[in-house]
């Protein structure tokens, strides 16, 4: 069969916002998606942060099932400090501190593994990225190399022929990771296992989104150098004897937003007579707060008269914009928490949920900041400031992301505006290669992207608005097939 789909290479761009992406700055990802699929309304998680994204892209589940809710979050272990995801040492001490349990998901590194078929990631990110796509996959003789930590590669030997064939520092390279991550794929990953799935992930664009903001020479420097390797990449399919079994897939982990403001919600938690810090290390804490553009609350004890005055007294704060809590019933769309709506709409609910998350609002209305948005950002550790790009929450600008494709299995020339999500790219890789998905992957597989004919679907549209305060928590979403696709979540005024 010609057009069997036998490999299956991703290329991820952190940070990408897909309505930043035009002819002049990304010609060959817009030649790319006009020649074979683009995705208007593709989405990421909530919380739309990296490492939780890149998990549930790999596992094809959000955090509700697959356990990383974010880049730090608490589990309620008796342990007192947040788990954090930047290194890989912290990935491998939380999973020690959880007995195995960190990741609660089947990922592809997994899936893969168990029918035989290779597997790859190369990344020109922070080391934290390789657990989070190839969860355990040293341990299966997987390939993973990050050319700015190279130190976190495996196996040994293969990261030692990447050390001395192509001379990447044993400190990493500073300049063109994603060049230099294609130059690994290219000659020592794909001449040697030609994986089944090779997954290529650059984070330059985001960094530079993060520091000089969204509409800066910077940005648009670094989208052209990932565009040039998605050039590279179109030239390196076609030349390829096995060109016609491979599908490129070209994808980003969330959009951003221009911060606005910054607020650390645990100060001003202190500061109106709350006992909160950024951990239980001192007994006379009552609640944990994790930072970022949507604020986790834990509190120490089960206290539901504390935990309603703690949302009282955010919702009366300028920066509040929308409170989530776990469902107060099975099924019902109202969190347990007056004033919230339910976790499990934006499939974040579970025992690692916190009690409570407050997403951070609006500075300026959209109408008046244009669709980039303004947005308050409680940056925690994190040295980023007013100008510069984040993303976290459940403004749309930062739930966008990009999800183009080309090559076997996938349609010619065809625009999809049906809903879709990052869950949804492990079960489309796996139906496009022919093998069963595993049940805890819950993201549905694109057949909208994948079938010779378009496939007809009907999303329907549905809004989901608090109760019982005067600033309401509102979530805009569509519902595709079972599954239902956040839009968007603000506050609305009224009663």
């Amino acid at each position: 069969m010609p057009n069997e789909v036998r490999h299956v290479v991703v290329m991820g761009i952190d940070g990408l916002r897909p309505d930043l992406v035009d002819d002049i700055t990304m010609p060959n990802l817009v030649d790319l998606a006009r020649a074979g699929t683009w995705s208007t309304h593709h989405k990421t998680v909530f919380p739309s942060e990296t490492r939780g994204a890149l998990t549930a892209l790999a596992t094809g589940s959000a955090a509700e099932i697959n356990g990383i809710a974010g880049n730090q979050f608490y589990v309620r272990d008796g342990f007192p400090e947040q788990i954090f995801t930047e290194t890989t040492h912290d990935w491998y001490a939380a999973d020690e501190r959880l007995e195995g349990k960190l990741v609660e998901a089947i990922s592809l590194s997994e899936t893969l593994h168990r029918v035989g078929r290779p597997f790859a990631v190369i990344a020109s990110s922070g080391p934290g990225v390789l657990p989070a796509l190839n969860w355990r996959g040293a341990k299966r003789d997987q390939v993973g190399f990050n050319v700015r930590h190279p130190q976190t590669a495996h196996p040994h030997a293969f990261a030692a022929r990447v050390h001395r064939s192509l001379k990447i520092p044993a400190g990493g390279v500073s300049a063109d990771g994603p060049k230099a991550a294609l130059k690994v794929f290219e000659q020592e990953v794909w001449p040697y296992s030609k994986p089944a799935v090779s997954i290529l992930w650059c984070t330059e664009v985001d960094s530079a989104a993060h520091l000089y903001g969204l509409g800066s020479d910077q940005l648009r420097e670094k989208m052209q150098h990932c565009d040039e390797v998605v050039g590279a990449l179109m030239a390196w399919r076609e030349a390829q004897p096995e060109r016609d079994s491979i599908a490129l897939l070209v994808v980003s982990d969330h959009g951003h937003v221009t911060i606005g403001g910054l607020v650390s919600v645990a100060d001003s938690l202190c500061a109106a007579g709350f006992k909160a810090a950024a951990s239980f290390a001192d007994p006379a804490t009552d609640m944990l707060v994790r930072p970022g553009r949507a604020a986790g609350i834990w509190l120490r004890k089960d206290d539901p008269i504390l935990l309603q005055e703690v949302a009282s007294f955010m919702t009366e704060q300028e920066w509040f914009g929308g409170a989530f809590s776990c469902a107060g019933a099975p099924a019902s769309n109202h969190g347990r928490v007056e004033g919230s709506l339910a976790l499990e709409l934006l499939g974040a609910g579970g025992a690692r949920a916190p009690d409570l998350f407050v997403h951070l609002g609006n500075t300026v209305d959209d109408d008046v900041a244009g669709d980039m948005g303004s947005v308050y950002y409680d940056a925690g550790d994190y040295n980023l400031r007013p100008g510069g790009g984040t993303h976290g929450g459940l403004h749309r600008g930062e739930l966008s992301a990009v999800l183009a494709g080309y090559g076997a299995g996938l349609g010619r020339k065809r625009v999809s505006t049906t809903p879709s999500a990052i869950t949804d790219i492990a079960p489309t890789i796996l139906s496009l290669l022919g093998i069963p998905q595993p049940r805890t992957m819950t993201g549905r597989v694109l057949r909208e992207l994948t079938m010779d004919a378009p496939v007809k679907i009907e999303p329907v549209s549905e809004e989901f608005r608090s109760i019982g305060t005067r600033k309401v928590t509102a979530l805009s979403g569509m519902r595709v097939m079972g599954h239902l696709y956040m839009s968007e979540g603000r506050i609305a005024r009224g009663t």
